[in-house]
């Protein structure tokens, strides 16, 4: 396929420039380009997520370990950017990630733990934000590492501290993704921080009350069947009307749907999957149907809820989806399958305009690994006026850079 990404247009407008630390397939980039930035450059060192990124905005994707990256003001010049405004990103997060609140405070006598590579990037962000000295910047993370112990006490007071100490106040709060009007209970760790002295606030909740669900997110896409993976791309025709979040979920797609693949599964899954209830687990299953020992694999299979919103959309989905089964009723003519790769992205709150590059596994994995996008931008929004009340005066000096299309930011209605 060839490029599958945002189109891009001339514009005199002048943005807040970002650059994207980690930034994977972009799920952060893209909330602040729906917010009104412009994506100065992303920085990835996998494959695939570059790939998708680099497709996804206007080829401005470095690929490449940032820990190698010796000097960072040398790295945006070589990239023709004369100015970084706002500095995101997600340090990776596997060493924090799936382990209980008690474990993580038992870690910090484990040298193994402590040492892990993947525990120590946070270190790079810093070290960006203090050589390019941005006007904001905002680092995610998973939420249970505001509970790692290493030995100094929590390390994420000392995280705030290394900000303090280069001129930065900060602070932390972890926020979920279905209360900013993402189809998903997603819990995220977020630091913002400023050189500004400006007080650190945080964005209004929208969706507190009246969070988009399952089938409100996914309802309108094709009917497809288990194990349909070898069609990347396909003509669109919705199955229903559209109702708000699918219209912003449509917008600039034209008539073309990417990423619409599903996993094959042998028969005594799908009829598992066709006899199990909305939300039901692995556990409630008929013996006839278990595969897997139940007093372990509880929650082996789940079936999503139509009118809640998803719980967490997880990097392991690229490995199964089975706790992700498709919510299909008996007598309705969705058939069993787990959900498709545009499907996790629909809960993600990534746009069917965005294309995710590589084998449909590895989509996967890019979806469940991101940023959920409507997230990012309600951080975005929030620190905007702050920005460009700060760039203002300078902006008739700054090198313009190509913007991307911009597309509708808000749910209406």
């Amino acid at each position: 396929m060839t490029n599958c990404g945002i189109d891009s247009e001339n514009s005199n407008t002048i943005k807040p420039v970002v650059l994207d630390l980690f930034c994977g397939a972009g799920g952060m980039s893209l909330g602040f380009q729906m917010a009104g930035y412009e994506i100065g450059l992303g920085v990835e060192k996998e494959k695939y997520p570059h790939s998708t990124h680099f497709n996804n905005f206007g080829n401005r994707c470095h690929l490449g370990d940032i820990q190698v990256i010796q000097n960072p003001k040398v790295l945006i010049e070589n990239y023709k950017l004369s100015n970084i405004d706002v500095i995101i990103g997600g340090p990776p997060c596997q060493g924090f990630s799936r382990v209980g609140r008690g474990k993580i405070r038992s870690l910090h006598c484990d040298p193994t733990f402590i040492h892990d590579p993947r525990n120590q990037y946070y270190r790079e962000f810093i070290r960006f934000v203090e050589a390019l000295q941005p006007l904001y910047f905002i680092m995610e993370n998973v939420s249970e590492m505001i509970y790692y112990e290493n030995g100094e006490g929590l390390l994420i007071d000392r995280i705030i501290e290394n900000f303090r100490d280069i001129g930065y106040e900060a602070k932390y709060n972890v926020l979920r993704a279905d209360h900013y009007g993402v189809p998903q209970t997603r819990r995220r760790l977020f630091i913002i921080g400023n050189r500004l002295g400006n007080s650190i606030s945080w964005p209004k909740k929208t969706h507190e009350n009246n969070p988009i669900t399952v089938w409100q997110a996914i309802s309108d896409l094709p009917i497809i069947s288990s194990g349909q993976y070898r069609q990347n791309e396909m003509p669109y025709t919705p199955r229903c009307q559209l109702n708000n979040y699918q219209k912003l979920m449509r917008s600039g797609a034209e008539n073309m749907l990417f990423n619409h693949q599903t996993r094959g599964h042998n028969e005594q899954d799908l009829t598992a999957f066709e006899l199990m209830t909305e939300g039901s687990k692995y556990s409630e299953l008929s013996y006839e149907y278990k595969r897997y020992r139940d007093d372990i694999f509880k929650d082996k299979y789940r079936k999503l809820f139509r009118d809640r919103p998803s719980w967490t959309i997880e990097a392991h989905i690229g490995k199964d989806s089975y706790r992700y089964i498709y919510p299909s009723r008996v007598g309705e003519p969705e058939p069993p399958r787990t959900i498709s790769v545009r499907e996790a992205a629909r809960l993600q709150s990534f746009p069917d305009r965005f294309c995710f590059m590589g084998p449909f596994t590895k989509q996967f994995h890019q979806v469940g690994n991101a940023v959920p996008p409507l997230m990012a931008k309600a951080i975005a929004q929030h620190i905007l006026p702050d920005v460009v009340a700060e760039i203002h005066e300078e902006s008739k000096n700054r090198v313009s850079i190509i913007p991307c299309q911009q597309y509708p930011m808000e749910i209406q209605g």
